[in-house]
């Protein structure tokens, strides 16, 4: 077999996709290309996993017990990805370590690797990342390129043995060593669930064609169909979610432990706590009475660990507030910003950033404001954050999407969506500091005692998994979902059998999506974008690319959720003054100093509309624009 160069490949990847593009399918079909210009080479990788799962079937058919898929990658998979990676990925097999390896269950399997990337290999995926001017969407980065040839490998592999199962890079950091940097990534091979989902899509697309016109009746049958089938399919997995729940607070333990921060868990858990409040019981009751008490601990370290529970379910909640908002549309994006403009300069108040628990990190805030003022022509002050309160009152009223883009691209030099991956990315950051100096702190206490002995993360994590698999089987476990409806204080409606049984069944989703599940529906439905529009084309029904979220998006979600690097350590508090604060008031002030009569609303009118179009002289909805400019210039208008 012939080695394949990773220059070269990334390379190619980057002259089709600046030539033709990216779509959520692109990159897949960029690199089968690749496998299938050496044909012959990758029909001989194939037939040896084709070779052995025949083999491996037909010792099955002997056996009283039969084996699962789990069993032959547990002593196939380490071969055939080092084989994969050297031949055909530009990698060096000599490089790649098996740190360990976990069956689960007979759906589940856990390989944990090292990569240890060269000088070379860091500075080729540097050169081509610069040279396609991150057109690739992080594809020419460590990260990108692992989950991409990791998510083809267990495509050609799924296709190959007929099995319903994924194979995923679920998680990857980067850390610095001696020589280089490794890469320390975290495979899954598991049950696809293909039957769920399929039924999910099905029920989500109901909803989301009723605000459609002229979409068949037998069509939308067929998704109400769909619906029927996901709670009969939640009825039949009721009786084994048990026993599968501690397999899945067992792959958050690892995900996290791996990334060595919480964010993988947040959405779990603001989920699970939300459902205890909408049940009889106290969380923190339920966790110290049966989850606590089996422990040996003192008052003191139950108690800090409590504390740390609490604030996780607090800012849990604050950060699924948020993404719960991070919809596709631009109006729906445009409503975050809004939504966490309010929330962070709502007061209007200096002080409530720099001393109160409006942020996660206010000192950090304090100390980076004060090393900005030093050495700044443009001091920001408590009435730059009056000033950027009152902004946003105006600002809040443009309604045209296109508009909006402009404007951000004015001020912020970035397109909305983006400002608001850049929130949550940078607030995830500083929420983990936050916990990790929490930790620190609660030790510090604990220390007082030499028996209490230190909290670690790894302790903090395992304790949190186990606190939420209490939580569930409290409010949602029992021989029958019918028999947990006399948990919820709404037992007669929200909470009968069957949808106790949806929710449990919906636990196990966020296996699969580490995101909000107010976000499912559109992930979904975008993810088959595609099909869909082809399935809608003969009944002449066209749904714009605005109700979905673009190739980007689901990048930055996968982004968010799976990959860390300890060079790219940004806070939330410095992102907030650097990229927010200080790109405002230089607008604030930049259209405040162009405007010579105050009073003049026509002059007024004038600059702010040509300081967004002397850049973008074609815009095409000019007349939106000067609406929205009318709107905007009653900010720097004084009356007589």
């Amino acid at each position: 077999m012939v080695k394949k160069n990773l220059k070269d490949i990334l390379e190619l990847i980057g002259n089709k996709a600046s030539t033709q593009g990216l779509t959520l399918n692109f990159n897949s079909n960029i690199f089968f290309e690749i496998l299938n210009e050496n044909n012959i080479d990758f029909s001989k990788f194939k037939s040896i996993i084709i070779s052995e799962w025949e083999e491996f079937q037909y010792k099955n058919q002997k056996r009283l017990i039969k084996k699962t898929y789990t069993t032959f990658f547990y002593q196939t998979f380490h071969e055939y990805f080092k084989l994969y990676l050297h031949r055909f990925c530009g990698f060096k097999q000599e490089q790649l370590e098996l740190v360990n390896r976990e069956k689960i269950s007979d759906e589940t399997l856990f390989f944990e690797y090292d990569y240890h990337l060269s000088n070379e290999e860091i500075s080729i995926f540097r050169e081509i990342s610069e040279s396609q001017n991150d057109k690739l969407n992080g594809v020419a980065s460590p990260f990108g390129y692992f989950y991409l040839i990791v998510s083809i490998l267990g495509v050609v592999i799924r296709k190959l043995l007929q099995e319903k199962f994924y194979i995923i890079l679920d998680g990857a950091v980067i850390r610095n060593g001696e020589e280089g940097k490794t890469i320390s990534f975290f495979i899954v091979i598991k049950n696809s669930k293909d039957e769920t989902f399929q039924n999910y899509y099905y029920m989500f697309l109901f909803y989301f064609l009723k605000y459609f016109k002229d979409v068949p009746e037998v069509y939308l049958e067929k998704l109400l169909m769909g619906r029927k089938k996901l709670y009969q399919l939640a009825l039949e997995q009721y009786p084994f979610a048990k026993e599968k729940l501690v397999d899945l607070l067992y792959y958050f333990y690892k995900k996290c432990n791996l990334l060595q921060n919480f964010s993988p868990l947040l959405d779990f858990l603001n989920f699970v706590c939300a459902r205890v409040e909408d049940s009889i019981y106290s969380k923190l009751d339920v966790i110290k009475k049966e989850f606590l008490v089996n422990f040996n601990y003192s008052e003191e370290k139950k108690n800090s660990l409590l504390r740390i529970f609490d604030i996780l379910d607090k800012k849990s909640t604050l950060y699924s507030t948020f993404q719960a908002n991070n919809l596709p549309s631009t109006k729906s994006q445009f409503n975050l910003f809004l939504l966490y403009m309010k929330y962070y300069f709502g007061s209007g108040s200096l002080e409530a950033l720099e001393v109160g628990d409006l942020l996660l990190l206010p000192e950090r805030f304090k100390k980076i404001l004060n090393e900005h003022n030093k050495v700044s022509n443009i001091v920001i002050s408590a009435n730059s954050i009056k000033s950027i309160e009152s902004f946003m009152d105006y600002f809040s009223l443009i309604s045209n999407g296109d508009v909006v883009n402009l404007i951000f691209q004015k001020i912020f030099n970035l397109e909305l969506s983006h400002v608001n991956y850049d929130f949550f990315k940078t607030f995830l950051r500083s929420l983990n500091f936050n916990i990790s100096t929490l930790i620190e702190k609660e030790n510090e206490i604990l220390s007082e005692n030499p028996k209490n002995g230190i909290i670690t993360f790894n302790i903090i994590i395992d304790h949190i998994c186990r606190m939420l698999y209490t939580l569930i089987d409290k409010i949602f476990i029992r021989k029958m979902p019918e028999q947990a409806s006399v948990n919820f204080l709404d037992p007669r409606s929200r909470y009968v059998g069957k949808n106790i049984a949806l929710r449990v069944l919906e636990l196990f989703i966020f296996q699969d999506l580490n995101v909000s599940d107010d976000v499912w529906p559109d992930y979904l439905i975008s993810l088959n974008k595609d099909s869909l529009k082809k399935e809608l084309e003969p009944h002449n029904i066209n749904i714009p690319d605005k109700y979905f979220y673009s190739f980007q998006d689901i990048v930055r979600f996968v982004i968010t959720y799976n990959f860390q690097s300890y060079s790219d350590q940004q806070l939330f508090e410095d992102w907030l003054i650097n990229e927010i604060i200080i790109p405002l008031t230089n607008f604030i002030n930049n259209i405040q100093n162009s405007i010579k009569d105050h009073s003049n609303k026509d002059e007024a009118l004038q600059v702010l509309t040509q300081s967004f179009l002397k850049e973008n002289s074609n815009f095409k909805f000019k007349n939106e624009l000067q609406l929205a400019c009318q709107q905007l210039a009653q900010y720097w208008i004084k009356d007589n």
